[in-house]
């Protein structure tokens, strides 16, 4: 062995020995200390320092906090997140002090440089407490911790409790709401398409490019869908002279979202502008209207606004030609070109049962289960396509209407009818026009034949009356 090999081997075993005397005679009358003295509430920011990393920042921001890495922005930080972080740093313990430690004997224990550094800014003082994480100690779970000249022992385990990344902190949903939920979307290409889908009074319509009923369930997934979107990354620092380094300034795509937030269902608005694609991590590069972050979406999320957008909503269109609700239907009227009848529900004798009138004649008792079966079959009923503008000038003209019966702060009402008008030709063309739509639904000439003829049958007498 050469002698120069062997001195430095006696070297790291003198060091090594010296520090487990000092384990081993250290004082051990400061078991279970805090190491900061601090209260959450007393703590107004937090800086997290690793070798070779941008520093990162937690910091109070009104009732919430905010992280930034670097000279990077500040953005909002996941309230989760943040409290766990804060909490472990308010509840770091240390077991005992290492005594007559000098600056000289700082790397034996590997605090300088140190793994991770922290700097906690208490309210009442400007100047921070600065925390400094070295090597684990010759006794297994344990790890030196200087604070100020201070050399401690704390938990090996302390550490990965608070190295903590700008990422692992961040608030990664895209629209950094609690309780929201969607009232309006607006998505507007770069091509100058712009598309519209409101709920109003508890109900999904297409506002644009017509007014047309949507589906409920495909319109309230959607909706979910984005209230759920979070982050993929957030973009990096763009290269110096770039002028518009993530297809920002002028973007693909724009989506607006009127929504309420929180437990009083404050009204909000959010716009989410997506420019070009992102190779690292992969997705779309987007930011938050004038928010200074840029970050990363999944690319899922930025072809289905873009699928809503070149499909003018097709894919939210709702084809059903009506949407109460059976169970609460308590009349349902029939315009036909032979003159009207209207169903009325009622408690008879025997429970629920129906009566049916036409013209000046005396209401009737008919057949409950037919009644309901055409209720049925209309509720179920979907239409083939999206037609034209209008009903067609010609052909046998006909109108039904259904009203709901609704219980509202414990007060029982009559909804107003929801009205389907209908064309059909000689040829058995059949065209159907909603209440509101700007579009007409084309029904099957099968699907109009079964309802018929279940109208026939629902205004027939039940046997032995």
């Amino acid at each position: 062995m050469r002698r120069t090999t062997l001195l430095a081997l006696l070297a790291a075993l003198a060091v090594a020995g010296w520090i487990a005397l000092f384990e081993r005679e250290g004082g051990a009358g400061d078991e279970g200390h805090p190491v900061f003295g601090l209260d959450e509430p007393e703590i107004r920011a937090i800086e997290i320092e690793r070798p070779g990393e941008s520093a990162v920042r937690l910091a109070r921001d009104g009732e919430g906090f905010v992280v930034a890495e670097g000279d990077g922005p500040a953005s909002a930080a996941d309230a989760g997140e943040a409290d766990l972080f804060l909490q472990n740093v308010v509840s770091l313990r240390f077991e005992r002090e290492i005594e007559n430690v000098t600056g000289e004997d700082l790397p034996g224990f590997g605090l300088d440089p140190p793994g991770l550094l922290l700097r906690v800014f208490p309210e009442s003082d400007d100047h921070p407490l600065t925390a400094r994480f070295g090597d684990e100690t010759p006794a297994a779970g344990n790890r030196y911790l200087q604070l100020g000249e201070r050399v401690l022992v704390t938990s090996a385990f302390a550490r990965d409790n608070l190295d903590r990344s700008a990422w692992d902190l961040r608030d990664k949903r895209v629209f950094r709401l609690d309780m929201a939920a969607a009232r309006r979307l607006r998505v507007s290409t770069g091509e100058g398409t712009t598309v519209e889908v409101a709920r109003e009074e508890g109900v999904w319509n297409i506002l644009r490019p017509y007014r047309f009923a949507a589906d409920p369930y495909e319109a309230s997934q959607f909706a979910s869908a984005l209230l759920d979107a979070e982050m993929a990354g957030v973009a990096p620092p763009p290269d110096e002279g770039g002028e518009d380094p993530f297809g920002l300034a002028s973007p693909r795509l724009t989506a607006a979202l009127d929504l309420v937030a929180g437990p009083r269902e404050e009204a909000v608005s959010r716009t989410v502008h997506f420019g070009s694609e992102s190779r690292t991590p992969p997705g779309v590069f987007a930011r938050l209207g004038t928010d200074p972050l840029i970050f990363v979406v999944r690319k899922p999320l930025f072809d289905a606004l873009r699928e809503v957008a070149d499909n003018e909503m097709a894919n939210l269109r709702s084809l059903d030609l009506f949407r109460f609700a059976a169970f609460r239907t308590v009349a349902l009227r029939f315009a036909t070109p032979d003159g009207e009848s209207t169903f009325h529900r009622r408690e008879g004798g025997e429970g629920r049962e129906w009566t049916m009138e036409s013209g000046r004649a005396a209401p009737v008792v008919v057949d409950t289960v037919a009644v309901e079966d055409l209720l049925y079959e209309l509720n179920s009923t979907e239409a083939e396509a999206v037609g034209e503008a209008s009903l067609p000038g010609d052909g046998a003209a006909w109108a039904i209407a259904v009203t709901e019966e609704v219980e509202e702060g414990g007060e029982t009402r009559e909804t107003a009818p929801e009205t389907v008008r209908l064309t059909v030709s000689a040829s058995g063309e059949v065209r159907a026009l909603r209440a509101g739509d700007d579009r007409t639904l084309v029904v099957s000439a099968d699907a109009w034949k079964a309802i018929a003829d279940l109208f026939v049958s629902a205004g027939v007498p039940p046997e032995g009356s």
